[in-house]
């Protein structure tokens, strides 16, 4: 099997895959609609099982690229950039974390994950915006807690990535 490490016993291959906007899309409406109870059965079924189509389905997220040293380097941007989702990083600021310069980060980055670092930022920002839209009653303020500069910039963002505002999002996912 192509996903198992050639070793004595069976280990899977470390995998470098993103999730797509859809599948983030997919999960967070339904796991909002089974948690608020509003998710009729042939509704979560039907979700669940385009969930898992789409996820065993043909890869349409890029896969990872570079040197282990440079993989590692790229994760470690990463959990800088995790840490505080509502921090307004600079690229000088993550290379010093990760002990790097700006311009070798960017080309690092770029050649591992196949998009910029702040575009990076920007889909974990609005992943975990579907995350947290349930517990805010006022959009702006979940904006602005995850370092978006405004409401609007927030509200184009989340609608390019997913189809739709936060707001029709909301709706559409909690029944709201």
């Amino acid at each position: 099997m192509s996903l198992l490490v050639d070793r004595s016993e069976p280990t899977y291959k470390t995998q470098r895959l993103r999730v797509d906007t859809h599948t983030q899309s997919l999960l967070a409406t339904l796991r909002h609609r089974l948690r608020q109870g509003v998710a009729a059965p042939l509704e979560a079924e039907t979700l669940a099982l385009e969930l898992v189509q789409h996820t065993l389905g043909p890869r349409t997220a890029h896969v990872a690229g570079g040197s282990a040293g440079h993989q590692r380097l790229v994760d470690r941007a990463k959990l800088v950039v995790a840490s505080d989702l509502g921090r307004r990083w600079t690229l000088a600021e993550v290379a010093a974390e990760v002990r790097c310069s700006p311009v070798y980060l960017t080309q690092v980055f770029q050649q591992v994950e196949g998009i910029p670092l702040y575009r990076y930022q920007l889909r974990l920002r609005l992943a975990r915006a579907l995350d947290l839209l349930e517990e805010y009653e006022d959009l702006t303020q979940l904006s602005l807690d995850l370092g978006f500069s405004s409401h609007s910039h927030f509200s184009a963002a989340f609608r390019e990535t997913y189809g739709k505002s936060p707001s029709a999002f909301k709706q559409s996912a909690l029944g709201r």
